[in-house]
């Protein structure tokens, strides 16, 4: 049975461990210059300050995804409170069927009971994340790009 649950980071870290490395390596770019290293002191400040909130999906009790985000004002816009998508990820086995939209509406609706008036989510070229948030009724805002020094 799947459940979709908002988490404290810190009480989950050794389950989310595991999946994070395969999230890095199917989707990191340059994974010879950019190393997998978080920062969980950093993550466990924010999350007691109330800026960090994570919602997992599991299966009869196995973490099998996560959604985090950063929650707070916008700079540019200090009345508008924005939830930006840190990472997604869904174990591949787990991608068929509805797990990862129940997530994603999961973390929508959490975000929107903490305050969130808009939600933004960053999306690789390489895979069909930018697709379904489409269908789900999210725009195209921006493009990031980077370079790797």
């Amino acid at each position: 049975m799947f459940t979709y649950q908002k988490q404290c980071l810190c009480d989950v870290i050794a389950e989310v461990e595991p999946l994070l490395e395969l999230h890095y390596q199917e989707l990191t770019l340059n994974r010879d210059v950019v190393k997998l290293n978080p920062d969980w002191h950093r993550y466990a400040e924010l999350e007691h300050a109330g800026a960090f909130h994570v919602f997992t999906a599991r299966d009869d009790g196995r973490l099998i995804g996560y959604s985090a985000f950063f929650l707070g004002p916008h700079l540019h816009y200090k009345d508008l409170v924005v939830a930006n998508n840190d990472v997604l990820y869904l174990h591949p086995d787990a991608r068929s069927g509805m797990v990862g939209i129940r997530l994603i509406k999961t973390s929508e609706a959490g975000m929107k009971a903490l305050g969130a008036a808009k939600i933004t989510w960053h999306a690789k070229h390489s895979n069909d994340l930018q697709q379904i948030l489409a269908r789900l009724g999210y725009t195209d805002e921006e493009v990031i790009m980077g370079k790797i020094f």
